[in-house]
């Protein structure tokens, strides 16, 4: 999958969820309620960060530390917690 700028007028890009994704650690905005009931992280890939609807199969707390595993969508990802 290949990053794909989006401009709205008066607008900054966004940036599109693609491969470089997965592995990043990011952080927990929104609570996640787990199951299909998604909430947000702040991640950062190629040094843009961005946030992104975020789906895990157990509840994730805000400020939460998590690893995203894969690519739902272009804003759309799936995150495990990131245990210390």
């Amino acid at each position: 999958m290949r990053r794909v700028p989006r401009v709205a007028a008066g607008k900054e890009p966004s940036v599109v969820a693609d491969a470089s994704l997965v592995g990043q650690v990011g952080e927990v905005v929104v609570r996640v309620r787990g199951g299909d009931r998604p909430g947000e992280i702040v991640a950062t890939s190629q040094g843009v960060s961005e946030r992104f609807i975020a789906f895990a199969d157990e509840p994730l707390d805000l400020g939460a530390s998590v690893l995203v595993i894969a690519i739902r969508g272009p804003r759309q990802v799936d995150v495990i917690a990131l245990t210390t």
